[in-house]
C-alpha cells in the first residue's frame, strides 16, 4: 500500500500590517474534499512595535518601520530553514509547503550589541502548529531588544561646571563594560536589555568639575553623585541635569536630576540620595 504524506502550505505577507489568508482544498470534482488532500494556508502578519518616536543624526528611527527591510525566517518541526528572505521578497517566494506539525516564524532587522549610539535589533518571534484543517494564524510582533537613554545637559551647566558627564553601568549585556555621556554629547546610547516587563537596573555616576569662582568652602572641585533607574525594553528615558546655585556661605553649586519617560512624558523617580536637593 502507497504511504500517503499529508502535506500544509505555508504563505507570508509583509508590510507595515499585511495578512494573506486563507485554505484553498483540491480533490478533483468533490464537494467535500479530503483532508488527506488539503492544503492550508499559514496568514502572517508582521507588526513593528517601536516606540522610539525621534530620528537622530546617527539612527534613522523611521527606517524600523519599514517591513521590506526584515528578513523573515520560517523553521519547520524538524529544525529545517523553509523560508529566508527579505520582507520586499516575500511575494515571489509563496507558497512554501510543509508538513503538517510545528513551525517557528522569526523576524528582524537591525544589528544587536550590548550599547551602540549606531543602530539597534528588532525582533520578533511566534510558534504554532499547522493542523489537519491546514488553518493558522499568526501574528509577529516585532520590538526593539534594546531602550534608549538619552541625557539632556541644560543651558547653565557650563557656567558653573568646567567639566561634566555621566557613566551608566549595571545591565547584564554590558556586564564590567560602561558607557559614557560627556558634556557635549548628543547622539542618544540604546542599550541592550534583557526580556520582560521588569526590565534591568541601569547604575549612574554623575562626575562634575567645578569652576574655581564657583567653588565651596572646602575648594572641592570634583563630585560625583549616584544614583539608578529602571529600564525595559522599548522604553526610551531621558534624564534631565541642571544647575542650581545658590550664593550663601558654602557657595556651594548642586545639580538637579529629574527622569522622564521620552516617549510618553511621565517622570520617573529615581534613588538620589537626600542631599542633591
Amino acid at each position: 500500500m502507497q504511504r500517503t504524506t499529508k502535506k500544509t502550505t505555508l504563505m507570508l505577507g509583509l508590510t507595515s500590517l499585511l495578512s494573506i489568508s486563507l485554505v484553498s482544498c483540491s480533490q478533483g470534482n468533490e464537494i467535500e474534499p479530503s483532508l488527506e488532500n488539503c492544503q492550508g494556508l499559514l496568514t502572517l502578519t508582521l507588526s513593528p512595535n517601536t516606540d522610539f518616536s525621534e530620528s537622530t543624526r546617527a539612527v534613522n528611527e523611521a527606517n524600523y518601520e519599514n517591513t521590506d527591510k526584515y528578513t523573515v525566517r520560517v523553521i519547520d518541526k524538524d529544525g529545517i530553514e523553509r523560508l529566508n528572505c527579505k520582507g520586499s521578497e516575500l511575494a515571489q517566494k509563496m507558497p512554501i509547503t510543509m508538513s503538517i506539525g510545528g513551525y517557528t516564524v522569526e523576524a528582524f532587522y537591525g544589528n544587536e550589541s550590548e550599547a551602540s549610539r549606531n543602530d539597534f535589533y528588532v525582533y520578533g518571534k511566534e510558534e504554532g502548529t499547522i493542523k489537519s484543517e491546514g488553518k493558522e494564524n499568526v501574528n509577529v510582533v516585532c520590538a526593539p531588544t534594546c531602550g534608549r537613554i538619552t541625557v539632556d545637559f541644560e543651558e547653565g551647566m557650563s557656567t558653573y561646571f568646567a567639566d561634566y558627564n555621566v557613566v551608566f553601568t549595571g545591565t547584564e549585556a554590558l556586564g564590567s563594560k560602561t558607557i559614557a555621556w560627556l558634556k557635549d554629547d548628543t547622539e542618544p546610547w540604546y542599550v541592550k536589555l534583557k526580556e520582560g516587563n521588569r526590565g534591568e537596573t541601569i547604575n549612574f555616576t554623575i562626575t562634575t568639575t567645578t569652576k574655581p569662582e564657583y567653588l565651596n568652602e572646602n575648594n572641592e572641585q570634583i563630585d560625583t553623585k549616584t544614583g539608578s533607574f529602571s529600564l525595559s525594553r522599548n522604553k526610551a528615558y531621558k534624564m534631565i541635569i541642571k544647575p542650581r546655585y545658590t550664593p550663601s556661605t558654602s557657595g556651594e553649586v548642586q545639580v538637579d536630576i529629574n527622569i522622564i519617560e521620552d516617549t510618553n512624558d511621565k517622570e520617573y523617580d529615581i534613588d538620589v540620595p537626600v542631599d542633591w536637593v
